[in-house]
């Protein structure tokens, strides 16, 4: 059985080739906001070798940019997968396959196999559970804080 990485491991950037970390989300949709919240704690201080796409509600965007020279791509949205309001997830290629998890037109399952396909290269989803995704502008504060820890996994690593 094949075991599942951990998060630090999803999170810690290719030492050899180049990391694309893909953010997705709404900001007027509340906690839907948490991908382009992430990006802007990590816009100014990447670490070497990570290239940054925030793509908002728009995943499709971030086909243009795949380039087959990148050693892993890591997308990050949010996701209602049934845990609690924060909780940071892993979700393996079988479970988006499985899962309605996003509010976006491109469903993240074909988003994923496309990014595989064009890259070539491992592609992780990193899913933070939302509270609330109606209309309107914040984070809950448990999601604000994986916002925040994904962040510190990423510059610290």
């Amino acid at each position: 059985m094949k075991t599942k990485p951990t998060l630090q491991e999803v999170l810690k950037p290719d030492p050899e080739r180049t990391t694309l970390i893909i953010t997705i989300g709404n900001p007027l949709r509340k906690d839907d906001g948490v991908g382009p919240y992430l990006a802007e704690l990590l816009a100014k201080r990447l670490p070497p070798g990570v290239s940054l796409l925030n793509v908002y509600d728009r995943p499709e965007k971030s086909l243009d940019f795949v380039k087959k020279d990148s050693g892993k791509i890591i997308i990050i949205d949010a996701a209602d997968f049934g845990g609690e309001p924060g909780e940071i997830r892993i979700i393996s290629e079988e479970e988006i396959f499985a899962m309605t998890l996003s509010t976006h037109n491109l469903p993240i399952p074909i988003l994923y196999q496309a990014l595989a396909e064009e890259s070539g290269c491992t592609v992780f989803f990193v899913g933070i559970q939302p509270a609330d995704v109606s209309f309107g502008e914040g984070l809950n504060p448990q999601v604000e804080k994986a916002a925040r820890e994904i962040a510190n996994y990423i510059l610290e690593a």
